[in-house]
């Protein structure tokens, strides 16, 4: 959907600058002038929604930078989220594309039929680096890159003046602003406005050649007859500079204007605001925070050859760590990144914080397998939160750990008859110190049918392998799992 984003930014610019010029200069006698200024305005409507420009504000804050990297959550413990488009934005991609396709091969059909006519034809001359073709076709003139193909009838009658307004055309290289335009026409085929500017464009080609053949000293009167003879018939051909064309009315009317006052020119300075206010609607703000002290949060000063303290903090406790340990942690296990500014760190860390601290906060062990872990050690009847201990080894089932349970739970799960209750439910159980499952507890329900259920199966586990501390004793571990319901 990118594209088609991007095509209608591009559309919308090329229908507002297009009217612009349309109601200020397409009137104006000064042709060269107006057909630079539709090109350049083609070529911004393609290149302005490219333009985005970042600015950065910064904003007060005494509170730590946090980033948040993207991680993703493993499918056994939760559904995999379709990202699939809406069926109409497929329609719609589907449409533009075929309109662009059935554009472009009007484009190429018609050049083909040109070559095909040039080629077909017969070289009779060749003059100021134009190609001149005579075919027996009952056809107008037109001309085509270096070509100019002319009917034998129109060869042996008066083709001077035909033969400069085609030799005009090509010397302005007129045929390759055709091109552009038709290529431009094919991405842009629903905007009314790209239709419109190649007609513009065209029609101040036809201008241009008439102005050439009047420099030349042709009669205006006699050359005006010419073009009103020749205005029955049709060259056929889009890509094609033919010596008659549809806007015979505005091209004597042109013929007889006076010259448009150079001072009115500067009308296309409309180009820069209008340039200046596609850009700045674009344009996206970054709110940078800031500490105390005006000091930019993240920018860690002082002393560049001393690295800043680098803090793993895990759930049961903090540690540091250098730089070459930070990168060898794979971006999926961390949940934060803090970075604390020089008051901040100072005073929580001492010196230590001097050139600032960067503080990696690890996931919790259910978001990163979306097992909830939390470890309780017995003593003396007293239940100690695992978080203030590290144990040496965690719980294992049959060999497998939570994955293997995982499984051996998906197994034995099943919906009860009648049952469509959706949602993820928590359940915490005990490892005791001889493998036994016991406490089986519903933290967050979905149901009582499935609540019950769940409870049912795992109070029926089998033993595990319980968890140890550092001295290799046995300790008792509670474990919760989210376990999703959905219906497909």
């Amino acid at each position: 959907m990118d594209l088609l984003l991007y095509e209608g930014k591009a559309a919308v610019i090329l229908l507002v600058f297009y009217l612009f010029y349309r109601f200020l200069l397409k009137n104006e006698t000064f042709h060269k002038f107006n057909r630079t200024v539709l090109i350049a305005t083609a070529g911004l409507s393609l290149i302005l929604p490219l333009c985005i420009i970042t600015i950065r504000k910064p904003v007060n804050a005494d509170v730590q930078s946090v980033l948040e990297p993207v991680a993703g959550i493993p499918a056994e413990a939760a559904h995999i989220t379709d990202n699939a488009l809406p069926s109409w934005q497929y329609a719609l991609a589907f449409l533009f594309l075929a309109g662009v396709v059935f554009t472009l091969a009007r484009v190429a059909a018609s050049i083909l039929s040109v070559n095909r006519i040039i080629r077909q034809g017969k070289l009779v001359a060749e003059e100021d680096r134009c190609r001149i073709v005579i075919t027996g076709r009952d056809i107008v003139p037109f001309s085509w890159m270096r070509y100019i193909v002319i009917s034998e009838k129109d060869w042996e009658g008066m083709h001077d003046v035909i033969l400069i307004h085609e030799k005009a055309h090509i010397a302005m290289r007129h045929s390759l602003d055709v091109l552009l335009v038709d290529v431009l026409s094919a991405f842009q085929w629903f905007n009314p406005a790209v239709w419109m500017l190649r007609s513009d464009l065209q029609e101040i080609h036809e201008y241009e050649a008439d102005e050439a053949v009047l420099n030349a000293g042709a009669d205006i009167k006699e050359y005006q007859y010419l073009l009103i003879k020749k205005a029955v018939g049709k060259s056929g051909y889009s890509v094609a500079n033919s010596f008659n064309h549809s806007i015979l009315k505005n091209r004597i009317t042109m013929m007889s204007k006076s010259k448009s006052p150079l001072s009115r020119r500067l009308r296309v300075l409309y180009l820069f605001p209008l340039v200046g206010l596609c850009i700045s609607l674009q344009a996206k703000t970054v709110y940078v925070p800031t500490g105390e002290n005006n000091q930019k949060v993240g920018i860690l000063k002082k002393n560049d050859a001393q690295p800043p303290l680098y803090i793993l903090r895990q759930v049961w406790g903090d540690e540091e760590i250098t730089k070459e340990e930070l990168d060898k942690i794979e971006s999926s296990r961390i949940k934060k990144i803090e970075i604390l500014n020089d008051a901040t760190a100072i005073q929580k860390y001492g010196e230590r914080g001097t050139n600032g601290v960067i503080v990696v906060t690890m996931k919790m062990p259910q978001e990163l397998d979306e097992i909830v872990v939390v470890s309780y050690l017995r003593d003396k009847d007293e239940l100690v939160p695992f978080y203030l201990v590290k144990p040496a080894t965690m719980p294992t089932f049959q060999g497998e750990g939570m994955a293997g349970f995982s499984r051996w739970l998906n197994e034995r799960i099943q919906r009860p008859q009648g049952c469509s209750h959706q949602g993820t439910m928590e359940v915490s159980f005990v490892v005791g110190t001889d493998g036994a499952v016991k406490d089986v507890t519903v933290h967050k329900s979905v149901c009582e049918e499935l609540d019950a259920m769940v409870v049912s199966i795992i109070e029926k586990s089998p033993k595990w392998e319980p968890a140890t501390v550092s001295s290799g004793h046995p300790a008792e571990q509670c474990l919760t799992i989210p376990i999703v319901f959905e219906i497909r």
